[in-house]
């Protein structure tokens, strides 16, 4: 509950008022190194999106992962808040907390993977970017790791245009506006294990590993893209998850081809793939297919390395979605057609789950815990009822550290008057970890619930379904509490 009212008290501060809005924000990355609790060290980078609504106070969403030691597949997720003080020019007193959870790769002490995190340090501001150091407190709360450290910091600063739901075209001729040029796309890839492959338990690996995950990329230029991937197991690696940045090279083939040469580093575990401490690198062509200005389509392949474990892979590699080309607005010379910009609505729900206990829901007889999870469903609406959903889940308490889920989903929304709704959705993906029945790993989540609206832009959901493993016994009563937020970003047609 008490998370619940920070995330309630956070997300009010991102209310609109009319017209178009800019947000300050910043992509924030760390590293230090965590003491586990047998005495094991765990290289720990840190990825926070950030929002600064002053030039004291942001809050957002942040990660964690293993990148060295021996514990690849660590994996946390939750939220991030801090304050800023200006001790002389350009160099800010930096404190803040983290909360999450996670966990994973057998890490000793995780327990039920609640994860906290203080810090406090020095922060110089050099414009469009920022550099640090500072001293951290690590603990779990329901487990045993507990430690301190100095670690580094650096983020990367940009603005945001949000806009209202109705546009005025005479309020927005006082902007120009430029495409971003983004894409959002599904993945689905199979990994190839050489002959002779072993887990990390030291058994031979036989079966190939089925991912699915999602891919975001930006143009810098017409031929430079950098973009950002995550993805978990389907089949053949129970519990495996990747998250990796990168970069790619663009050759424009015909008006509706593209050939992507692409390179990326990241983080990457769990399923008893052996990647050691984490670090993993890729590298892969994609052919490039949009029959539509919207439409996109890929079908390649790679190799994929992991830097100092032992699974070497190809891989083959299958994209669908959409270009979604978001707008900016700025000081340059306009590009855009007025008349073609529309208003695009997105909900973020931030979200605790509560697995209720039944016998099918840990391979562990002894477990008779609900398992409380926390974590974000995105929702990218296809008409004022109808939307497409992504969400990404992790437990925190009811001893299943460890435990992620990722899924994406179709949701439809019906309103019922006096600010209520009713919601139904279906979603289908991966889960594995902490225990939790999930077979080979492969999930899915039929829900049904209600919404009530405390502003235009924020509204509280409570739903409730199940949890089914596709191909294993997992058959478990799920309630979903969530603060709902509505943004609306700016497209042209």
């Amino acid at each position: 509950m008490k998370s619940f009212l920070l995330i309630l008290l956070l997300s009010s501060l991102l209310l609109s008022k009319n017209g178009v809005h800019y947000r300050h924000a910043s992509l924030q990355t760390s590293y230090e190194n965590v003491t586990l609790n047998n005495g094991e060290n765990m290289g720990l980078i840190g990825l926070n999106y950030l929002f600064h609504p002053n030039k004291h106070f942001y809050y957002g969403l942040g990660s964690y992962g293993a990148a060295t030691g021996n514990r690849g597949g660590f994996f946390t997720g939750g939220f991030t808040t801090g304050l800023k003080y200006e001790l002389i020019k350009d160099l800010y007193l930096d404190s803040g907390l983290f909360f999450g959870g996670g966990g994973g790769a057998s890490a000793d002490g995780q327990g039920g993977g609640l994860m906290l995190k203080a810090y406090s340090g020095l922060l110089a501001d050099f414009g469009t970017f920022s550099l640090g150091v500072n001293y951290s407190f690590i603990k779990f709360p329901n487990g045993n790791i507990d430690s301190k450290q100095v670690g580094v910091v650096a983020d990367i600063k940009f603005t945001t245009t949000l806009a209202d739901n109705q546009l005025d075209l005479d309020n927005l001729h006082q902007y120009y506006f430029s495409s971003d040029q983004d894409y959002l796309v599904a993945t689905y890839q199979t990994y190839f294990p050489a002959s002779g492959t072993k887990t990390r338990a030291g058994v031979i690996r036989t079966a190939n590993v089925g991912l699915v995950g999602l891919e975001y990329g930006i143009h810098l230029t017409p031929h430079i893209v950098t973009y950002f991937e995550s993805a978990g197991a389907l089949q053949g690696a129970n519990g495996y998850m990747e998250v990796l940045g990168g970069a790619s090279y663009v050759t424009k083939l015909t008006k509706k081809t593209e050939l992507f040469t692409k390179a990326s580093l990241g983080l990457g575990g769990g399923g008893e793939v052996n990647t050691g401490g984490g670090g993993i690198s890729k590298a892969s062509l994609m052919l490039s297919y949009s029959p539509t200005k919207r439409i996109n389509a890929r079908v390649g392949g790679g190799y994929f390395h992991s830097l100092n474990g032992g699974f070497d892979a190809p891989f083959a590699e299958v994209n669908f979605g959409i270009n979604t080309n978001f707008l900016s607005a700025g000081a340059k010379k306009n590009e855009i057609d007025y008349d073609s910009i529309y208003s695009q609505k997105f909900t973020m729900r931030f979200v605790n789950q509560t697995y209720l206990y039944s016998n099918t829901l840990s391979t562990d007889p002894t477990r008779k815990d609900n398992v409380q999870l926390t974590g974000i469903k995105f929702d990218w609406f296809l008409n004022d009822k109808l939307y497409v959903s992504g969400q990404a889940l992790a437990a925190y308490a009811g001893k299943a550290g460890g435990y992620a889920a990722g899924m994406f989903g179709l949701g439809y929304v019906q309103p019922l008057g006096l600010g209520f709704n009713a919601i139904a959705e279906l979603d289908i993906g991966a889960g594995a970890g902490g225990r939790i029945n999930t077979g080979g790993g492969a999930i899915t989540q039929p829900m049904a619930g209600i919404s009530y609206q405390l502003s235009e832009n924020l509204s509280f959901s409570v739903m409730g379904g199940k949890i089914l493993a596709l191909n294993g016994d997992l058959d478990a009563n799920v309630v979903d509490i969530a603060l709902v937020y509505r943004f609306n970003k700016l497209l042209s047609h």
